[in-house]
């Protein structure tokens, strides 16, 4: 191929695309097609995108220029293209561009924002193909571009999966916390300004807003590993521990697991998932522990086990539940 064909090869996927339709390539060309395809995903993903589009318009299949040009024989494609032909291939182009364009902001979300009610829980199927549920009393907006997934936890806990796609980061921002991944699932939790990220599969890099004169604030989180950070404390550095994933994950099962929990603590995490809330009356059984797997509004089970473990007195209204200590 001589360097003057060479020059006139497209560099766009739509302008590949239309010489492909077109049936108007060499074997030379084939393989320089199939080069450039080949040489990064944004070129194989881009080429794709204009099939996709081409599939769903349709809108020159029946064009008497665009069928001329489909018949160009091999000696047409061995002699170079024409002025002529030229502009067929780039009227071509030009639909297969604004065509992909739309399929390209199909992909790109302005921003939504998600919420769930108090005992409410959802799963959102996001457009990259990544998955998000959230948790009781949450709110997640969601605001992706052609070159990063950009996401924020205003509140409450949520588990992503996150689909891999290494050009595009997946970002999570909460309370001043950067969750960056790749392809992985993690769990990030808010209450109030306290946050705590846990990784179930693959690798997360978790970076906390810091001022000028501190150290990086950074670190990576393995599967079983987890972090928490305190919005209010941020000279502290960011230490990775084991986490017990059973309990992180359990609430995806509309369950709580409390392993010798103060009971404070229990309380508060059980009054998430209801509007009948328990209420410690005495403040000398808050630090006494619990253990158990409770189901989510489960308040008869919970009541038993507070009366027969701790031997507290429960004065139940329609709106509230009053834990006593034993006289």
């Amino acid at each position: 191929m001589n360097s003057a064909k060479h020059n006139a090869q497209p560099e766009t996927a739509s302008g590949w695309f239309a010489r492909v339709q077109a049936g108007a390539l060499s074997d030379a060309e084939r393989r320089d097609f199939e080069h450039w395809r080949d040489t990064s995903p944004e070129n194989a993903l881009a080429y794709a995108q204009c099939e996709l589009a081409w599939e769903l318009t349709g809108a020159l299949a029946g064009e008497p220029e665009f069928a001329t040009g489909a018949k160009a024989t091999d000696d047409t494609a061995s002699r170079g293209l024409t002025l002529r032909d030229w502009r067929i291939w780039g009227s071509v182009a030009a639909s297969v561009t604004l065509a992909t364009t739309l399929v390209l902001n199909a992909e790109v979300d302005s921003g939504q924002r998600y919420q769930t009610d108090i005992g409410e829980q959802r799963v959102v199927h996001l457009k990259d193909g990544s998955s998000v549920m959230l948790n009781t009393n949450s709110i997640l907006q969601v605001s992706f571009s052609r070159h990063q997934r950009s996401l924020i936890l205003e509140r409450g806990e949520a588990f992503f999966s996150v689909a891999k796609n290494p050009n595009r980061p997946f970002v999570v921002e909460v309370a001043g916390t950067e969750v960056r991944a790749l392809g992985t699932a993690f769990n990030i939790e808010k209450q109030h300004d306290n946050v705590e990220v846990a990784v179930t599969q693959g690798l997360v890099e978790v970076s906390a807003q810091r001022r000028f004169w501190q150290e990086a604030n950074q670190t990576h989180l393995r599967p079983g590993q987890g972090v928490t950070w305190h919005a209010s404390t941020t000279a502290k550095l960011l230490t990775p521990t084991p986490i017990n994933l059973e309990r992180v994950t359990a609430w995806q099962a509309s369950k709580l697991y409390f392993d010798n929990d103060r009971l404070a603590d229990a309380l508060a995490e059980y009054n998430r998932y209801t509007k009948r809330q328990f209420v410690l009356v005495d403040d000398t059984l808050a630090d006494q522990r619990i253990s158990g797997v409770f189901n989510v509004g489960d308040d008869k089970a919970l009541t038993f086990a507070l009366e027969k473990s701790l031997g507290a007195r429960i004065l139940a209204t329609d709106n509230r539940v009053l834990v006593l200590a034993e006289q």
